[in-house]
């Protein structure tokens, strides 16, 4: 990994990502392309026509993203701790590229074939959630991205690994059943079982409150989901789509329920909400 990189790094190498209709080219060490190809090729892109991504990683470290010739974002990477920050660099290039899907940061899962969405705050317990609904025989959407459609009211596979630090794991307890793909700086990238094939209709937005007890849940107004939604990174903070994003989650939102859910236990809040 980085850890050696320097005069001890390994020949560069290359990998094509085909991230559903998105195209990755991964230029870095080899060492480096093999995780990275691990980690990125489970994203699914629904959009077509999308310019490719490229990425190019020096044995120093520094790393360069660009689309169409132009340079779009560069970094510096840690020794350690290092695939996240070029997972969420990759990620917000994708969200921006969307045309005809609006996308909120949340946890996603289908149960009995429709959709759930897990929005929240940092730390509300999305990824815990996720994670216990999956054991509980909930299918995979998302653990970082929910895709959504406005003109169809469905929810999209955005799939990723799940990062998951001890911490996290500690409070998911038993995992549910999941493939290691890539590990660094003790984060676990696990890939679900379970993965969601087709689109599925949105069934709940779930708001993820960390101030209440898991044992709340209440109907909540769908102008303080709007809120919500708008307060976490989404297609809002795209200034060229926020009419439109506007009108899509407003129209979402009309169709869905709309929960809030206490989740102080995380864990807990999924036996309140799978009750509902």
């Amino acid at each position: 990994m980085l850890a050696s990189r320097g005069s001890s790094a390994k020949a560069a190498g290359s990998s094509q990502v085909r991230a559903g209709a998105w195209r990755i080219n991964i230029h870095a060490p080899a060492d480096v392309t093999r995780s990275l190809h691990s980690v990125l090729s489970s994203i699914t892109i629904p959009e077509h026509n999308l310019p490719p991504l490229n990425v190019f990683i020096s044995d120093d470290g520094l790393v360069q993203g660009t689309l169409n010739g132009k340079t779009e974002w560069t970094m510096t990477l840690p020794r350690r701790g290092w695939i996240g920050p070029i997972l969420s660099y990759t990620v917000a290039t994708a969200t921006s590229l969307l045309r005809e899907f609006h996308f909120v940061h949340a946890g996603a899962v289908a149960i009995n074939g429709r959709g759930y969405v897990l929005v929240g705050p940092s730390g509300a317990g999305k990824t815990t959630a996720v994670a216990v609904l999956l054991r509980r025989g909930a299918t995979y959407l998302s653990d970082e991205v929910a895709l959504l459609h406005p003109k169809t009211g469905t929810v999209h596979p955005f799939i990723l690994p799940m990062a998951v630090k001890p911490w996290t794991a500690k409070a998911i307890g038993p995992l549910p059943p999941n493939r290691l793909v890539a590990s660094d700086a003790r984060i676990q990238y696990l890939l679900p079982e379970r993965l969601a094939q087709e689109p599925v209709p949105l069934d709940s937005l779930v708001l993820l409150d960390p101030t209440r007890p898991a044992t709340e849940i209440e109907e909540y107004p769908r102008a303080e989901m709007l809120l919500a939604i708008s307060e976490n990174p989404s297609s809002f903070h795209y200034r060229h789509r926020l009419e439109a994003s506007f009108s899509a989650f407003v129209q979402l939102i009309k169709q869905a329920r709309c929960l809030r859910v206490g989740s102080a236990n995380p864990a807990q809040a999924v036996n309140v909400l799978l009750s509902r």
